[in-house]
């Protein structure tokens, strides 16, 4: 599994929206120059976070991206999956008996202990640890 450049983009918004002022709608341009992502990629990566109830949009004037909800109840893992689907090591995962070598194949077993535990680590972080832990680390290289 690789984490798409496209979702790389949206766990960045994300964590840039956690770490906003709660009920402050985040311009769009903002985003992009903060975290250096285009405007295209932008619409593209928080589109299926809108779709999931993850990201709230407003137009016009005021207008902006912001959390949707709480950000300690939205884990890496939702927005992983919000943007490139559930986590698969092959096809035989997709559901059962996807695959006719399942119940004998030696290796099926071990594609489904990483999916789930890569689903286990990805669902202990929260945006509201990821934005404290971004604040940290912006204060301890004098960034942002």
């Amino acid at each position: 599994m690789q984490i798409l450049a496209i979702t790389e983009a949206a766990i960045r918004t994300m964590v840039y929206l956690a770490s906003a002022a709660p009920g402050r709608k985040v311009p769009r341009r903002e985003i992009c120059r903060e975290q250096q992502i285009r405007p295209a990629w932008l619409i593209k990566s928080v589109r299926p976070l809108i779709e999931r109830g993850l990201v709230s949009a407003a137009r016009g004037v005021g207008g902006g991206f912001e959390l949707a909800k709480p950000a300690e109840s939205i884990t890496l893992l939702e927005i992983v999956e919000a943007v490139q689907g559930p986590i698969l090591f092959n096809q035989c995962l997709l559901e059962p008996g996807a695959c006719d070598r399942d119940a004998f194949c030696p290796v099926h077993p071990v594609w489904r202990e990483i999916r789930e535990s890569t689903e286990r680590i990805l669902s202990l972080w929260n945006l509201r640890d990821l934005a404290r832990a971004r604040r940290a680390r912006a204060g301890s290289t004098g960034g942002g």
